[in-house]
This record gives C-alpha cells, sequence and structure tokens, in this order.
C-alpha cells in the first residue's frame, strides 16, 4: 500500500469512528432523556437541600414587564377590582406584586405611605436573626416574660404567654410572629440595642422607625423588600433566610392572603392593622397582609395595603385581590 492509500484509509477509519460516536452519543441522550424522571418546571418548591423556602439565585428588580401578556391581565383586573372597591368603606388600596422567577412586577399605588404597624414585627425578626448568626446561644437565652403593656389588637392572639414565667428568646420569637402578639414586644426589644436596629435599618436602606416615632410610614412597595431579601438570602444566611420564612409560614392569620389561594399551598407572610382614633378621620382603619405565595411553578411576592372604615371590608378585599393573582398564576 502506497503512503497516499494509506493516509486515505487512516482517514476513512477516522470519519467511520466519528460517526460511530455520535450516533452513540445519540443513543445515551434518548436513554438518559427515557430513564430520568422530567421536571419542566423552573422552580420546585421542595427542594432537598434543606432551603426549600429560599431562592438565592434570584437577587434583582426588575422594571414592569411591558409586553408580559399574564402582567397585563393581571394589572387590568386588579385594577377593575379596585376601582369597585374603593367608595365608601374604602379610602385607598395599594398592591405590589412581584414574580419571583423573573423579577418582574406591577403595582397599584403602590408608593402610597401606610402605617406599617404589626408588619414592623417581620424587622424584628430579621434584626434578631441577625445577631444569632455571630452568637449561636443568643436564641436560647432565657428571659421572664413581663407584660409591660402593649398597643390594643383587633386580632387578639390565639395563645398567650405566662407573666413571670422564663422563655426562650426563641419561643418569645415565635410568639411574636406567629400570634403577632404585642405583649412580647417590650421583652424582646430589651434585647435588642438601638445600635442593633440602627445597623440592620441602615444594611437595609430605611430609617428606624423606632426612632423615627408612631407616625412611622411606609409604602407597599418598600415593605415588601423586606420579604425578598428574605426569599434571597441576600441579608441573612441560608439558615436564617429559611428559619424566617418557614416561621412565616405557620402564621396563624387565615383572613388575607391565605383566604385566597388553596390550602395546599405554602404562605409565609405577616399580616399588620392599624387603627386611629381620630374621631375627624372616617377611614380610621389600616389593614395590610404581605408575604410569598409558593407556586410550584411561579413562586410570586404579594402585598397589599389597605385604608377604610371597616376591618372586615379591608380583610375581605385583601383575600379578594389575593384570589385574583392566585388564579392568574395558576392558568
Amino acid at each position: 500500500m502506497t503512503k497516499e492509500e494509506n493516509q486515505k484509509a487512516q482517514q476513512g477509519m477516522t470519519y467511520v469512528t466519528m460517526i460511530f460516536l455520535f450516533v452513540i452519543g445519540i443513543g445515551v441522550g434518548i436513554l438518559v432523556e427515557t430513564l430520568l424522571p422530567k421536571d419542566d418546571s423552573p422552580y420546585k418548591q421542595l427542594r432537598d437541600d434543606g432551603y426549600e423556602f429560599i431562592n438565592p439565585l434570584i437577587d434583582f428588580e426588575s422594571v414592569e414587564s411591558a409586553g408580559n401578556k399574564e402582567l397585563y391581565i393581571m394589572q387590568n383586573k386588579l385594577e377593575e377590582f379596585v376601582q369597585q372597591k374603593v367608595g365608601s368603606d374604602i379610602r385607598n388600596i395599594s398592591i405590589y406584586y412581584k414574580d419571583l422567577n423573573s423579577g418582574a412586577w406591577i403595582g397599584i399605588e403602590e408608593d402610597v405611605k401606610f402605617s406599617p404597624a404589626s408588619l414592623l414585627k417581620v424587622a424584628d425578626l430579621i434584626i434578631l436573626y441577625k445577631l444569632a448568626e455571630s452568637d449561636p446561644n443568643f436564641l436560647t437565652q432565657k428571659i421572664v416574660y413581663k407584660d409591660e403593656g402593649s398597643l390594643e389588637q383587633n386580632i387578639a392572639p390565639e395563645k398567650s404567654l405566662i407573666e413571670g414565667k422564663e422563655y426562650t428568646l426563641d419561643e418569645l420569637i415565635n410568639q411574636l410572629i406567629l400570634y403577632s402578639d404585642n405583649t412580647v414586644l417590650s421583652t424582646i426589644h430589651s434585647n435588642i440595642s438601638i445600635k442593633d436596629e440602627d445597623n440592620t435599618f441602615d444594611d437595609l436602606g430605611i430609617a428606624n422607625p423606632y426612632i423615627t416615632g408612631v407616625n412611622y410610614s411606609m409604602s407597599v412597595k418598600e415593605y415588601a423588600a423586606f420579604f425578598r431579601i428574605l426569599y434571597n438570602a441576600s441579608y441573612l444566611n441560608k439558615e436564617m433566610s429559611t428559619k424566617a420564612l418557614k416561621l412565616l409560614s405557620q402564621t396563624k392569620y387565615e383572613n388575607g392572603i391565605k383566604k385566597g389561594v388553596p390550602d395546599d399551598i405554602t404562605v409565609s407572610n405577616k399580616f399588620g392593622e392599624r387603627e386611629f382614633y381620630d374621631l375627624e378621620d372616617e377611614y380610621r382603619y389600616q389593614f395590610h397582609d404581605c408575604g410569598i405565595i409558593y407556586h410550584p411553578e411561579k413562586p410570586y411576592l404579594l402585598c397589599v395595603m389597605t385604608r377604610g372604615t371597616s376591618n372586615n371590608a379591608l380583610q375581605g378585599t385583601i383575600s379578594g385581590i389575593s384570589k385574583i393573582v392566585y388564579d392568574i398564576v395558576n392558568n
């Protein structure tokens, strides 16, 4: 065999080998596709890494998504609903919705200011868990519970603590969040220095509401940032962000956002209520609810703040908004 014939033979073998490997590759791909379970969802709520309540990979704030059909439908539906509701019983309704897969958001009167009231307990939760990151014994320390008076609550806690009994700080935090119990606030705040508060609020880019005063106000879009940083684990670490959102998923209030979604959908949320005793102001009630709805494919953040003459009307409005949003997301 000549040298030229030998080269041609080697080239032929190379081509045959390449074709063989290509066919084998296709076969392996088909086998893997057939045998392995498919997961077409961009998000899995029940992850196996222990961090099912957070997603650190999504950490950005996008602009409103013009041209997104789902958001366009949602915006129109919510605007129609708000127009129907605002009137004699309800003065203001503010809504902020954020798709936690894409970061796209829509808002209705999202910059109107309200009193956050008990929503600020999530800020307390973040401050305390931040301190626990650097001190493993912080949450297990025993503290004598003292009810030194508190703000009035229209929705009273289902469970109360015993005056004079010792509880761990973690147990007091659970009482604060699960039952929105104002009576534990003074005991908990006695374990937070003003410096710790200032450091956290400075980090989050908002004024310290405990120094600003009782008339402190916040918009629904501003408040939503608390839940966004927990979901992104962008301030607390993964363990503490997961712990916080898991606790918020066990809150006992059921008549706001939770009422608008099926019972089998996990919701991590916090409500807030405020009554102003100014008799000249007819619209003296404020009621808010904010949280993350863990739809199995499209988790989202929904925050609603309202002002009106009736707490029942305000709560019903929030649950109605929640149902509209869930039905569109789930379509």
